[in-house]
């Protein structure tokens, strides 16, 4: 009963803020001529086997000495965006390049990749429309498993095929948040083998009715937790959420329930709600702390 009424705040809360921004698509370029970035911004189209859809588009940005130093690698971190969302959400209301820029700038995170991806699951060429980004109630109701079981294959491998990436388990971060938290969430327990690092900004543990087709990979999530703790356990795992957040209540059980099980875990709790402002200070604590 609990889970039922969690679902049903979130729900109610989605739906009031459910109007698609982009109707026809992102203008990925304008991203590339924002004032005072100091590193580039690549869009990448990509084939996908999906059913129904041909390509797909992520947004990456390099870090300044990118350009400069030719023969250098680079750490990747993967970054999901939520319901409403697609690949340069994070940017336009969560200024993650500029966020980005100045924690190198001071000195308190290391250069990497960031990858925007777009894991919205469209109805085929004509829905997906260059990737906009969908009504948020469809958005959360088809997190179905489609989309996630194809990002090792697809997002990660375009990603180390196109950059020069480490292509690595302790290089590779994945974080999200809302339902792109739940998302990275599961890609990371059914990969434990990819990513070494996991960041899950205001998220919920169980996948909705939507996900029934896929339990091979939304099923089963405290096993796999187990399995990927006890065979590859994370560098680190951070679980993040506001005390205003109608989540919080689900999320303080969930901590007590990795302590139960000796699974090692950071939780961070700050004075805000299922916000932007919540995210974007969860992006800037993560980010200070991946690939030290």
């Amino acid at each position: 009963m609990r889970r039922f009424i969690l679902i049903a705040i979130a729900f109610l809360s989605i739906v009031s803020c459910s109007t698609a921004r982009y109707l026809v698509g992102p203008d990925t370029s304008r991203m590339k001529a924002i004032p005072g970035l100091r590193g580039t911004v690549d869009a990448v189209e990509y084939r996908t086997k999906e059913r129904g859809l041909s390509r797909r588009r992520l947004v990456a940005y390099l870090p300044p000495s990118y350009y400069r130093d030719t023969l250098r690698l680079y750490p990747v971190l993967y970054l999901l965006h939520g319901a409403r969302g697609n690949e340069i959400t994070w940017q336009d209301s969560g200024k993650v390049f500029t966020g980005l820029d100045s924690l190198v700038l001071e000195g308190k995170a290391e250069e990497f990749i960031l990858v925007l991806p777009n894991v919205n699951n469209y109805y085929g060429e004509k829905d997906y429309k260059n990737g906009h980004a969908v009504n948020a109630v469809r958005a959360f109701w088809t997190v179905d498993g489609v989309v996630e079981k194809l990002f090792v294959d697809e997002v990660v491998a375009v990603t180390d095929s196109v950059f020069r990436t480490i292509p690595s388990r302790e290089s590779r971060a994945i974080a999200g948040m809302s339902s792109g938290a739940l998302q990275c969430i599961y890609i990371s327990a059914n990969n434990p083998d990819v990513f070494g690092y996991v960041g899950a900004f205001s998220p919920y543990y169980y996948p909705p009715v939507s996900a029934a087709g896929n339990m091979d990979f939304y099923g089963g999530i405290w096993p796999k937790l187990r399995r990927q703790f006890a065979v590859s356990p994370p560098v680190s795992y951070d679980i993040m959420i506001g005390n205003r957040d109608f989540f919080y209540p689900h999320i303080c059980n969930i901590s007590r329930r990795f302590e139960k099980n000796g699974f090692s875990h950071r939780l961070t709790v700050i004075p805000d709600g299922h916000e932007w402002t919540a995210w974007r200070a969860f992006f800037l604590q993560f980010s200070s702390t991946v690939f030290k």
